[in-house]
């Protein structure tokens, strides 16, 4: 845990572009800090492929 392990607590956040480059640190951070977190990426399949 850390200071703001609660900060984001009841808070929900949508990332869009989180399968690559710096989405998916925000993602986790935003987690990192209460947060739930929606993860959208359009350049990517369901597998996680590119494309």
């Amino acid at each position: 845990m850390n200071a703001y392990s609660d900060r984001l607590a009841d808070r929900v956040a949508i990332v869009t572009g989180a399968g690559r480059g710096t989405g998916p640190a925000l993602a986790q951070r935003l987690v990192a800090e209460g947060a739930r977190v929606g993860r959208c990426d359009g350049g990517v399949s369901l597998t996680g492929r590119a494309g």
